[in-house]
């Protein structure tokens, strides 16, 4: 497994979730989105995670920081600036510093006609998808970035949604 993978795994876990590795892939049961506090996690050595990590945190009970993450704001877009303002999109409350993000979900939209802009950046899409399956309603741009990572993830994402 990478890196990431290593890291998903036991973050998941410490938000509650039962997690296993098998000849099949990952495997993930949450238990809901309501029952998970927010966190303070240092994304250094794996940035890639974050638009995903504070889809995650805006579906928390209670604030989240994202810190290490200074270097995002060089990739396929500012994902820092971009992050912010897509949770803001749905009434998030996002602080950017130069390392990272503060996330307050208190505001959070219960169901919301908004779309999600990708900005051509497949993490972005899913971090729209995980918000999605949250926020009735909520529409994503360009599910279909994705496609560079994950193939068939927009088959496998609408599924979720019904």
């Amino acid at each position: 497994t990478t890196q990431a993978g290593d890291y998903w795994r036991g973050f998941l876990r410490t938000l509650g979730a039962e997690v296993r590795l098998d000849n099949d892939g990952l495997h993930v049961t949450g238990h809901g989105f309501d029952g998970f506090d927010g966190f303070d996690v240092n994304l250094r050595a794996v940035g890639e995670l974050t638009p995903t990590i504070a889809a995650l945190a805006a579906c928390a009970q209670t604030t989240s920081s994202l810190r290490g993450i200074g270097h995002l704001r060089g990739h396929e877009t500012d994902r820092i600036t971009a992050i912010a303002t897509e949770l803001q999109r749905v009434g998030v409350k996002v602080e950017t510093t130069d390392d990272g993000l503060t996330i307050d979900p208190s505001g959070r939209a219960a169901t919301s006609d908004a779309v999600i802009e990708t900005y051509a950046d497949h993490r972005m899409a899913t971090m729209g998808a995980v918000l999605a399956l949250r926020i009735p309603g909520l529409r994503v741009a360009d599910p279909a970035t994705t496609t560079k990572t994950m193939p068939d993830f927009v088959a496998k994402w609408e599924t979720m949604l019904r």
